[in-house]
């Protein structure tokens, strides 16, 4: 991403959701915005508040509307218009060449997912899609969401002591995906991901999106930001050069 959006959007709709997610349908008062990639992210700011970045649950259309979700803490956006900057950050690959696309998800990870999920069901419908979620995930969608996932019958009933990792395990036992988007908290994602490739998948077929790297609260990007999403090899790689 070379540029960025800046403008006003609309606040069409307060999505309820579990627990403290801020979930909003929002329309670009700009006609001309830059492409979103799904796994990015962007930046939304209320008359002075600090800035939050928000992930894409959803991406705007021909007719601007879009649903974000903000799923770190902060004061909640309460305007009708807010300030509005992005896409920023890196998103999910395309699944080139790849027929099984497996995507594990845990807690609020399976928004910064489900935009990827609608994209290639709708233009890559020969690339098979598999989710793992656990029993909170169906809670932190909103509605319209949770119905095209079960209409796609990924959306599976996951009752409270199923434990995504078995039936991560239970699925690598028996197939093993071309690739591989983990979206979850980063101890459960890095579990996932070594498990991944404990049962055969290349490291580099393997992607995990890291939270730390969105901006925090008061902070606006001034480059390309490397992250959220990252290759589990390179992502290794980061782990082991820090101080």
């Amino acid at each position: 991403m070379e540029r960025e959006t800046v403008c006003r959007v609309r606040v069409l709709d307060v999505l309820p959701l579990a627990g403290a997610i801020q979930c909003l349908r929002l329309l670009l008062e700009n006609s001309e915005s830059e492409a979103v990639i799904p796994g990015q992210y962007c930046v939304l700011h209320d008359h002075g508040r600090e800035p939050r970045p928000f992930d894409y649950v959803s991406l705007p259309g021909r007719d601007r509307r879009f649903i974000v979700a903000a799923r770190q803490p902060g004061l909640p956006l309460t305007s009708e218009h807010l300030g509005y900057r992005g896409p920023f950050g890196t998103g999910w690959p395309l699944p080139l060449g790849a027929s099984r696309l497996l995507v594990f998800a845990s807690e609020g990870g399976i928004l910064a997912v489900a935009a990827a999920i609608d994209e290639f069901a709708c233009w890559m419908p020969w690339v098979r899609l598999s989710l793992i979620h656990d029993a909170t995930s169906p809670a932190h969608l909103p509605d319209d969401c949770r119905s095209w996932l079960r209409t796609l019958g990924l959306l599976a009933e996951a009752g409270p002591d199923s434990c995504p990792l078995e039936r991560l395990r239970e699925y690598l036992s028996k197939q093993l995906p071309d690739l591989v988007y983990c979206a979850a908290p980063a101890p459960l994602a890095q579990r996932a991901a070594r498990l991944c490739q404990w049962y055969g998948v290349p490291a580099s077929r393997i992607w995990l999106r890291d939270e730390r790297c969105l901006l925090p609260d008061g902070a606006w990007p001034t480059s390309i930001h490397d992250g959220p999403v990252q290759r589990f090899d390179r992502f290794n790689g980061r782990i082991r050069n820090r101080p």
